[in-house]
């Protein structure tokens, strides 16, 4: 039995300000160095994990250290972990991008798996570059790893261990707060959730409408 734990970093400021992190960078909060707490106090709690396996941006690097002054585990980087490449999108607010280019935040919207923001990355890309370290990183010898990355590569790291849909995968959701924890099994994947460091909820997040959010059972 292995558990694999995904975790995403800490609110930051731009999170607050709906703008476009990418590749780019902002600190996290105050509220966001209380997620990273949390999140590594019910790691603690859950028994600890062999290894974090970090992305190497400002924000998860934080978060991982406050993380690790619960786990104190072995802390490795990886740049197959680092956000989406939001291209000449980066560092822009979510209403400014809808107001400068309307037809393409509606061909996103439409298509959210594919869609390429100019110069930027899709769903597929992300895949594409992570695959070969996801696959790699699941022959190492472990019973329980972290994986501290974002918001966009936690939806691709779950497609490719869960082997989820297009629409599946962009319809995840994973909040600053949560923790998602794969446990694999003989015969199958149990999929489960931590929301501020309470107990485990079956399955993983989706939104179904653009705004409500409900377990997506995979178990």
């Amino acid at each position: 039995m292995k558990h694999l734990y995904i975790v995403r970093h800490g609110q930051t400021e731009w999170n607050v300000e709906a703008r476009m992190q990418g590749r780019l960078d902002s600190p996290l909060t105050e509220l966001g160095r209380e997620q990273a707490g949390q999140n590594g106090a019910l790691l603690k709690e859950l028994g600890g994990v062999d290894r974090l396996w970090v992305s190497p941006s400002g924000r998860t690097m934080e978060t991982a250290y406050i993380i690790n002054s619960f786990t104190r585990a072995r802390i490795d980087f990886a740049d197959e972990l680092m956000e989406r490449d939001c291209g000449h999108w980066s560092g822009q607010t979510v209403a400014e991008i809808e107001a400068a280019f309307p037809d393409l935040w509606a061909a996103r919207d439409a298509d959210p798996y594919w869609f390429q923001p100019p110069g930027g990355e899709n769903l597929q890309d992300m895949l594409e570059r992570s695959h070969g370290f996801l696959d790699e990183l699941f022959d190492l010898d472990w019973d329980a790893i972290a994986l501290v990355t974002h918001g966009v590569m936690s939806k691709v790291v779950l497609k490719f261990f869960l082997g989820l849909n297009e629409v599946e995968t962009a319809r995840l959701r994973h909040p600053n707060d949560l923790v998602y924890r794969l446990t694999f099994n003989a015969e199958d994947i149990e999929t489960e959730h931590f929301v501020a460091g309470g107990t485990a909820q079956s399955g993983l997040l989706r939104s179904t409408d653009g705004q409500h959010i409900e377990p997506l059972n995979r178990n």
